[in-house]
């Protein structure tokens, strides 16, 4: 394998671990919906708020996060969105229905900034490879967002835990795809300067 055949494919692979990412903090909560609502005594408008409005504030983020990537690049907004992701997902687990609610909010945020960014860094990096590499983006999203709703369930039992485990855990991974990406943002910042 010729070094630009490894560049490319190790771009790829840190492309794909941040996009697992990208959406277990949404698609996590249904499954532990009732015992979330439960512990918090949130109504049914209140736990459809809590599902909904980070989809909502995500997309609507998007309308503003269209305008980002022409200011840092792309490589340090996602060390950004991760380091928001895994600050809304940590705000979860605060015993208060309202850091419940703003960790989502802050996700929603953080998940709509990856998903400005990432398609810029796929078109730069993979230009001749661009649909091939966007699939398997797109791949990767949706098996994250599978594996962290099949998961949290088992997670919570296996562990004899309370619903905050499994969505705690998340932070983990969100954690160190955001480290994976601090040394090409600092050299895209530094080539930026010079």
């Amino acid at each position: 394998m010729t070094a630009r055949r490894a560049g490319l494919a190790a771009s790829l692979l840190m492309i794909v671990f941040m996009a697992v990412n990208l959406r277990p903090a949404i698609a996590a909560v249904g499954p532990l919906l009732t015992e979330i609502s439960d512990e918090f005594g949130l109504s049914g408008a209140a736990a459809g708020a809590l599902t909904t409005l980070p989809l909502v504030f995500f997309g609507s983020y998007g309308l503003v996060a269209a305008f980002l990537p022409r200011a840092p690049r792309g490589e340090t907004l996602l060390v950004s969105a991760m380091a928001l992701l895994v600050g809304g997902l940590v705000l979860r687990l605060v015993d208060a229905p309202a850091a419940l609610f703003a960790g989502s909010l802050v996700a929603g945020i953080a998940i709509s900034i990856g998903n400005i960014a990432m398609p810029g860094i796929i078109k730069r990096d993979h230009p001749t490879r661009i649909t091939t590499a966007t699939a398997i983006y797109t791949v990767a999203v949706t098996a994250g967002a599978s594996l962290s709703s099949g998961l949290a369930v088992p997670v919570e039992h296996l562990f004899d835990a309370t619903w905050r485990l499994p969505l705690g855990l998340l932070a983990i991974p969100a954690a160190l795809a955001g480290l994976l990406w601090v040394p090409r943002a600092r050299r895209a910042a530094h080539a930026a300067r010079s």
